[in-house]
């Protein structure tokens, strides 16, 4: 094939971009909208034919698309086109010749580019020098061609424009894509916010009840397939309206977070703390039996009771009374469990507060 049929009648002005910027050569009395810190668009001409190569890269020496430049890559076959994909990521257009090694070379390529590669995002341009071969129109769909030409129909013009197509339609694809992918973290993000409103109290960022009694009722199932002790106490911090009273609910409602971290403190990294009312908590201790679960809030009762709670440079001084009670075997629900150490709760109120009680059984 020679320059001249490439060029042959290639007198048309440099098209424009839809977007906004002219795309092609930049002009020798311009400088053209490159942004010389952009990555080139990446085209693979895959063609056995050197004469091919040749003027490709002369007609497209000086493209320029959206303010970046192109960058041709070479090669003489099918094998040798499908390794340079499996390489390189980003190519953005392949000018494929469809006779390379084989009669169908350049089609079977076209198939394993979207099916053994799944690369959906190449534009694939199929180029002949037997224009009576032309791919089926079943082909043509399936595997998104997006141009074909036979090459004795190929000007510069031609070949620039079938080239900035391309382009066009994989700069817009990659940009739809973009769009999922940020829709997609902020649905993600939003899922996650949406699941931590469903299972935490939005004040001190502890469990709420409902997902604390799913976590319980898991740790009960384990408890009674293993046989393994599980221990639950309740603490109400006492007199705490009068908080309220005297220094404001948002004084308030920082003690409520520091008793958190106290509490938080005090136990293990396997235990659960959760929000059940007003300045009431609930707290589980996963294979914990009787004696220990007592010891444990004991530990908690001690560490609000030791040292007042500063907030805004007032000292508060905090205190709970707890009830504490064991699962028992014969309890089928965790339920059961609670209700009991609701009873120590009140015993250890009516007791004068500020102390650790057991539950009975």
């Amino acid at each position: 094939m020679s320059n001249d049929l490439l060029f042959a009648s290639d007198e048309s002005p440099t098209p424009q971009d839809p977007s906004g910027g002219a795309v092609g050569a930049v002009g020798a009395g311009g400088t053209g909208d490159t942004d010389p810190t952009a990555p080139p668009w990446l085209v693979l001409v895959a063609d056995d034919e050197p004469e091919v190569h040749a003027v490709t890269r002369l007609a497209l020496a000086r493209l320029r698309f959206r303010g970046r430049p192109v960058r041709l890559l070479d090669c003489s076959s099918a094998a040798e086109a499908e390794r340079i994909l499996r390489d390189t990521p980003d190519i953005a257009v392949i000018l494929l010749d469809v006779v390379m090694e084989t009669e169908d070379a350049g089609l079977r390529l076209a198939r394993r580019i979207r099916e053994d590669l799944g690369n959906r995002a190449i534009r694939i341009v199929l180029r002949t020098g037997q224009p009576a071969r032309v791919p089926e129109e079943d082909l043509v769909l399936a595997y998104e061609i997006d141009g074909y030409t036979a090459k004795t129909e190929l000007t510069a013009r031609r070949l620039f424009t079938s080239v900035v197509t391309a382009l066009r339609a994989y700069a817009d694809l990659a940009a739809l894509e973009q769009k999922l992918a940020e829709r997609g973290r902020a649905l993600e993000e939003a899922t996650v916010r949406l699941n931590r409103m469903a299972t935490l109290d939005p004040l001190t960022g502890v469990w709420n009840r409902r997902r604390f009694l799913e976590l319980a009722a898991a740790e009960l199932a384990r408890a009674r397939r293993y046989g393994r002790p599980l221990g639950v106490f309740l603490l109400d911090l006492d007199g705490f309206k009068a908080v309220n009273d005297a220094h404001g609910n948002a004084i308030g409602d920082a003690v409520l977070r520091a008793v958190v971290k106290r509490i938080r403190a005090a136990l293990r990294i396997s235990d659960h703390i959760a929000r059940s009312g007003g300045e009431e908590f609930v707290v589980l201790l996963p294979e914990t039996d009787a004696a220990g679960t007592a010891v444990v809030a004991e530990r908690v009762r001690a560490a609000l009771a030791d040292s007042p709670i500063l907030v805004e440079e007032r000292t508060i001084p905090v205190t709970a009374s707890i009830g504490v009670a064991n699962w028992l075997p014969a309890e089928p629900g965790v339920e059961q469990t609670l209700h009991r150490a609701e009873h120590a709760l009140h015993a250890a109120k009516q007791a004068g507060r500020n102390r650790v009680e057991r539950a009975a059984g």
